[in-house]
């Protein structure tokens, strides 16, 4: 399935900035690949998102992340004991630079 509008087709660990990642059950994610972070939001209701975990988890490392599959990150969750976690997604449907959308969005409310 190609990317809609100006969508990445995948997203690689090495690469810097901040990305938002959606997966057709719903859910966003907010990778920070500069500070290392991931936060997850889920529509609660039409155009609605709420943060479902209660504080950022740490990134590890993102192991696969393209359009039309399931996303596999490895993340620190701070728990005793547990090196790491690993956290499969729905499959993923848009992956945006926060960036690029944050200009966008700026740019429309000028106009």
């Amino acid at each position: 399935m190609p990317p809609q509008d100006d969508s990445l087709e995948c997203l690689l660990d090495e690469m810097d900035g901040v990305f938002v990642v959606a997966t057709d059950d719903g859910t966003m994610y907010r990778l920070d690949m500069d500070q290392r972070l991931v936060t997850r939001s889920a529509e609660v209701g039409p155009g609605v998102l709420a943060v479902v975990d209660s504080a950022p988890a740490s990134l590890l490392t993102v192991a696969t992340c393209r359009i039309g599959a399931p996303m596999v990150l490895l993340i620190d969750r701070n728990v005793p004991g547990v090196r790491f976690t690993r956290r499969t997604t729905a499959n993923v449907i848009r992956i945006e630079d926060a960036s690029t959308t944050a200009h966008a969005a700026r740019r429309m409310a000028e106009e």
